[in-house]
């Protein structure tokens, strides 16, 4: 299940999705992903990246919904999917516009599922 992130939770019709589908996902194996922007980020705010998954988590996913595994990956962000107030943030912080996802790290995890799933 691939999810876009919004300050740090899962968009409103991903979660209620979650929620309104936990039974039928109960008993299948689950593996959860969030797009979001750490990629983009520099210096010390691309360290705290790595402390947003578990947020992510906390905010969207409900606490009762087994899943094997959650990752964070990159996006892509332009300065047309901020607003204005947001691009100058962006642009304060040192972040940077454009393709961010590190598709080797993609291909691993997806090597990773398949191995489960053929060992299950």
């Amino acid at each position: 299940m691939r999810v876009l992130v919004g300050n740090q939770s899962w968009l409103d019709a991903a979660a209620q999705f979650v929620n309104e589908s936990a039974e039928l996902l109960g008993p299948r194996p689950v593996w959860l992903f969030s797009v979001g922007m750490p990629g983009a980020l520099r210096g010390p705010l691309r360290r705290m990246g790595a402390r947003e998954a578990p947020v992510i988590l906390r905010r969207s996913v409900p606490a009762d919904l087994p899943y094997r595994s959650h990752r964070l990956f990159s996006g892509v962000i332009r300065a047309s999917h901020l607003p204005l107030g947001g691009r100058i943030r962006f642009r304060l912080m040192g972040s940077r516009y454009g393709d961010c996802r590190d598709w080797g790290a993609i291909d691993a995890w997806a090597v990773e599922i398949a191995r489960e799933l053929l060992d299950a």
